[in-house]
């Protein structure tokens, strides 16, 4: 395998969190972080070698955009099997050569699949059992949030209920999620099929630490000193994503050599446009709900007096908009998934942080120019 040179390892967290499902392992962990923050290399790397640092095996699956989690789960957990079943300790010697030098290897037989992907995962985890009795299993599950939706994903949160439930001791389980409302339903919320009594907590950005690394590749690279102070203002405007902050380095190295790090920022963004994908997401808003998002971002009280009468400033009218309006704006923007409810009245939150970060420039930048209804080439409110 060829090494990255670039990787920034957390061991320190890795054996944070291994620490915190050995210490209760009836009781999974989920944890919340906005997307491309480093979360799926930390587990599929940090966490894993850390868990099999302790003799767990690692079971990880992505549900991100998976119409059947249920099944991508049962395919990772395949996979695992298979690799396990191939080694030549887990196969049959079906002849032996002339004085011994060579072997005939059968192919392990594959287990009868139930059609039924509940009873293909009990089936498959009993199998993967036998062949490890004394090996705890840790099985991690990115972008959960999935299984918070009817249907689908309520049937794999069952199936998966039901195997933690059926191997206590044997099954430590981890969630991680993007969408901070779908996640906390998804552990907290007593009456669905949930893991009520799962221990949620964020899921730390990279800080300093990983600045300071990145400072020391481009001196390793081109023996020039950039300021950490600086690398950390790029770090903050790049939203804290770490694949985006190493593709900025190389960039300020090969593309733009001795250029200032704020200076060489503006041309990376030009170029390689990293918010384009929030810029689409705000520009196919109404101006309503784009004054909403800013105001949610703001976190101010969505249905007050003033609230209201700025929206209608923001959207070129003379009244205050009516709090129906703000509600069904609110509700049309759930329905896009940019908001989620929190609890209590009137209390929304963005589903990406990252929009949230983005959106929250826009709102500094609105709250600093005058009034005026922004972008209303995008329709009426």
């Amino acid at each position: 395998m060829i090494p990255d040179p670039w990787r920034f390892p957390r061991p320190d967290a890795a054996t944070h969190y291994a620490g915190l499902l050995a210490d209760a392992p009836r009781r999974p962990l989920a944890l919340f972080g906005p997307r491309q923050i480093g979360k799926t290399h930390f587990l599929t790397h940090d966490l894993a070698e850390a868990a099999e640092a302790r003799g767990w095996r690692v079971l990880y699956a992505d549900l991100w955009g998976q119409a059947d989690p249920l099944g991508a789960i049962n395919t990772a957990l395949a996979a695992l099997l298979r690799a396990i079943q191939t080694r030549t300790a887990r196969t049959t010697v079906t002849h032996v050569g002339g004085l011994g030098l060579s072997l005939g290897l059968a192919a392990p037989a594959p287990l009868a699949a139930p059609t039924d992907p509940a009873a293909l995962l009990s089936l498959q985890f009993a199998e993967l059992r036998r062949l490890q009795p004394q090996q705890p299993v840790l099985i991690m599950l990115d972008e959960a949030q999935t299984l918070v939706r009817p249907g689908a994903g309520d049937a794999a949160m069952k199936a998966i209920r039901a195997l933690f439930n059926s191997h206590p001791g044997a099954v430590l389980l981890l969630f991680t999620g993007s969408s901070k409302t779908q996640l906390t339903a998804l552990v907290g919320d007593h009456s669905k099929t949930a893991f009520k009594l799962a221990a949620h907590m964020d899921f730390p950005l990279l800080g300093q630490a990983f600045v300071a690394f990145i400072a020391a590749r481009i001196k390793t690279i081109s023996q020039r000193e950039v300021s950490i102070v600086e690398l950390d203002w790029a770090f903050s405007q790049l939203l804290h994503r770490p694949g985006e902050m190493i593709d900025f380095a190389r960039f300020l190295v090969t593309e733009v050599p001795g250029e200032e790090v704020r200076a060489a920022l503006q041309v990376f963004k030009q170029r390689n446009q990293p918010d384009v994908g929030f810029e689409a997401q705000y520009l196919g808003c109404t101006p309503l709900q784009q004054a909403l998002l800013l105001e949610v971002a703001a976190g101010t009280k969505l249905f007050a007096r003033e609230t209201r009468e700025r929206l209608a400033r923001y959207v070129g009218q003379g009244t205050a908009v009516p709090p129906t309006s703000v509600h069904n704006t609110l509700a049309q923007l759930e329905t896009k998934g940019l908001l989620g409810k929190r609890e209590g009245r009137g209390h929304y939150e963005f589903e990406d942080e990252h929009l949230r970060a983005w959106v929250d420039q826009v709102a500094r930048e609105a709250r600093a120019a005058p009034i005026e209804p922004a972008l209303a080439a995008t329709g009426g409110p």
